[in-house]
């Protein structure tokens, strides 16, 4: 997998880049502060804040928050700080700042916001989502393909049963589906050599013409596979049936039981349930300053080895660079009204990029 760029901020046709990175400038290296007392370690100190000019009114904000945040320390099962020696706004201010510090969790971002409807009513909720880690989860079919044709590939036909779950079922976009991002890339790489081949030396034209040529045939011929249903009704016989011996193969079973417990365990979900759509964001944004989409970096993509593809990731750190941020897996609940014992809404995500991220590690071994 391939880490994105840092920076996000998408030109509508992208060029290859000319060689040149910008350089980063290194923080100043942090120092000790001096000598301090021994008793000032020992205090704690809550935050300070400084009062807004414009403050919403105590008797319309303050009861309504307590109350959810009643319910809010019921539901995450959290004790929250006395605030009654507080007053108003500080009482909201830290008691805000503690439950942030309380709940927050490995491989998640939880925010909590206090925002004011339509109809002048105030809320309190809490905003969580999944820390992909700006990672391209791109899974690459070639080698799975080729593994395919050799024979009775045990292991290949497990990691094509997971393959076909994450297609039909997870939502994982292929790169021979013309709305995919990865088909527009590889696109306009097919148009770029093409128009530029009297310009380009023979073999070079001749080695990315054979590589986008294979890349394509494989993606028609594994869209095919991936369609089929029975290579993943097969998946729990072809579980039953192996048995692993190698190292490789045995985290190839456990990752099919894995894929194999997710559809059971959720048989209707998919990637797409959870996103935090912008309602705002027009839609001839997308390949300009829009965000960078789910479907643009999970995706089934052809290979992640050769020139094509390192050409392909120039354009798209480059395009990446301008777009206005990355769309999360997020969930929302509003605490103005109790909620039932804590749900892990967002584990569907996170166990199905846990799944994509171990496909990708082994598919490459694949012989």
């Amino acid at each position: 997998m391939q880490t994105l760029s840092a920076t996000h901020a998408f030109r509508k046709r992208p060029r290859p880049l000319a060689g040149c990175q910008g350089s980063q400038d290194k923080q100043t290296p942090a120092c000790a502060a001096g000598i301090v007392a021994d008793g000032f370690l020992k205090h704690r100190f809550l935050p300070v804040y400084e009062t807004s000019g414009e403050l919403p009114k105590k008797e319309k904000v303050e009861p309504v928050y307590l109350k959810a945040v009643r319910n809010l320390t019921a539901y995450y099962k959290i004790d929250t700080i006395d605030l009654c020696a507080y007053p108003y706004p500080y009482n909201i201010l830290l008691s805000n700042w503690d439950i942030s510090r309380q709940i927050k969790t490995k491989g998640r971002y939880r925010e909590i916001r206090i925002e004011e409807t339509e109809d002048r009513k105030i809320n309190l909720s809490v905003a969580e989502s999944l820390n992909t880690g700006s990672t391209l989860y791109y899974i690459p079919l070639a080698s799975l393909f080729k593994a395919l044709q050799s024979g009775e590939n045990l292991c290949a036909l497990l990691l094509l049963s997971v393959c076909v779950y994450l297609f039909r079922k997870a939502g994982v976009c292929h790169y021979k589906e013309d709305e995919s991002y990865i088909c527009y890339l590889y696109e306009i790489m097919d148009n770029w050599i093409e128009d530029d081949r009297e310009s380009m030396d023979e073999a070079d034209y001749a080695e990315q013409r054979a590589i986008l040529d294979e890349v394509f045939s494989i993606g028609d011929q594994m869209k095919v596979l991936l369609l089929d249903e029975m290579e993943l009704e097969q998946l729990q016989s072809r579980i039953q049936k192996f048995e692993p011996i190698s190292r490789f193969e045995k985290s190839c079973l456990k990752l099919a039981k894995e894929t194999l417990a997710l559809w059971m365990e959720y048989p209707t979900a998919n990637l797409y349930q959870h996103l935090n759509e912008d309602k705002d964001e027009d839609e001839d944004d997308y390949y300009s300053n829009g965000k960078i989409k789910v479907t643009d970096y999970i995706s089934f993509i052809g290979e992640t080895s050769s020139c094509v593809y390192d050409t392909m990731m120039n354009m798209l750190n480059d395009d990446f660079s301008e777009r206005s941020g990355v769309q999360d897996f997020e969930n929302t609940i509003v605490f103005n009204k109790p909620h039932r014992k804590y749900k892990d809404v967002l584990a569907y995500e996170e166990r199905v990029i846990g799944v994509i991220t171990d496909l990708c590690d082994l598919i490459p071994e694949l012989t």
